[in-house]
């Protein structure tokens, strides 16, 4: 099968594409940059440019079957991003006609479960839960227009499937992502304390493992939420300490000290040039997460079974180690 693919250099990507290469399947990359065929060499052709390039994305979906978007600006920032909010919605309209004129088959978009209202947080969340009514040009408010306006694409010679997933986390953590490097400060007891909250976390494998099913299975038009385990940091930390062989005790900061300290963070990030070590949208992902995610649906159409989140805590610190990324 010829198969196209944004956002394939990522930490999602670095675990699909092998995969999609175990079954033989062709596949064709979108990248920004020449220097990122080193990723995967001459094993897959590839297409340099944007999403929001018409012509580089044409290219890239010429004669494909399958075209998986796995391409987003993610941005916890506090400030509305207009920018960030055209590339995930614009840009993925563009890439839907180029798919539609070139006649692909199946268009697989990679949505998130902050797509959907989080409210009522002890309530199950499934499909059927409407999208998030967020601030204007924020992360939520471009993955809640980019899902509606894929779904919106789907007819019999253009089938859209959707796939939700909740916090990513696993080995092949190149880069490595937000959640990697807490996972490794907290291993390294390298936070001085932990915030309230928590989140449902999925492991990159089986989140890979669903895209594969969705090139043939699922039902056209439908989204599925691919969620995994719900845990607090405290929890998270548990977990990690288990894994350690010693017990992490951090305190928790309560909400009034976090939100305190939050303008002297920001400008120790302008001072430092470095990324605030947290922002209010990060802090509500935390406080404001639904608990109860339902992925029954993706379970019984697309052979979801995510794995528990102990195990996939255990063979992420493992591939740090491994890695060299801590020791």
């Amino acid at each position: 099968m010829k198969i196209a693919i944004t956002g394939a250099t990522g930490f999602l990507g670095a675990t699909l594409v092998p995969l999609l290469l175990k079954e033989g399947h062709a596949l064709r990359l979108l990248i920004r940059d020449p220097s990122q065929k080193e990723a995967y060499g001459e094993q897959v052709a590839y297409v340099t440019g944007s999403l929001t390039d018409e012509t580089s994305l044409q290219s890239l979906v010429q004669d494909a079957t399958v075209v998986i978007h796995l391409a987003a600006v993610i941005s916890l920032n506090d400030q509305p991003d207009e920018k960030m909010f055209y590339t995930n919605t614009t840009g993925t309209r563009i890439l839907l006609e180029a798919a539609k004129k070139a006649g692909v088959k199946r268009f697989i978009h990679l949505s998130s479960v902050t797509a959907f209202q989080q409210a009522p947080f002890d309530e199950r969340l499934d499909e059927t839960r409407p999208l998030q009514a967020a601030t204007q040009f924020t992360y939520e408010h471009s993955k809640a227009a980019a899902q509606a306006i894929v779904l919106s694409y789907n007819d019999p010679e253009l089938e859209v499937i959707v796939l939700a997933p909740t916090a990513i986390v696993g080995p092949h953590d190149l880069k490595p992502s937000l959640l990697g490097s807490a996972i490794m400060r907290i291993y390294q007891e390298a936070v001085p304390a932990l915030f309230p909250g928590g989140v449902d976390f999925v492991d990159v494998r089986d989140v890979a493992a669903a895209i594969v099913s969705a090139l043939t299975l699922g039902t056209p038009g439908k989204a599925y939420l691919l969620g995994g385990e719900w845990a607090t940091l405290v929890t998270l930390s548990q977990y990690i300490g288990q894994v350690k062989g010693k017990k992490i005790s951090l305190p928790v900061l309560p909400l009034w000290l976090i939100f305190s300290l939050l303008p002297l963070v920001k400008l120790w990030a302008r001072l430092s040039g470095s990324p605030p070590f947290y922002t209010k949208q990060s802090i509500y992902n935390l406080i404001y997460s639904n608990k109860k995610i339902d992925h029954s649906r993706a379970g019984a159409e697309l052979q979801f079974h995510p794995r528990p989140l102990s195990t996939t805590l255990t063979d992420t610190i493992n591939w740090f180690k491994q890695t060299g990324n801590i020791s």
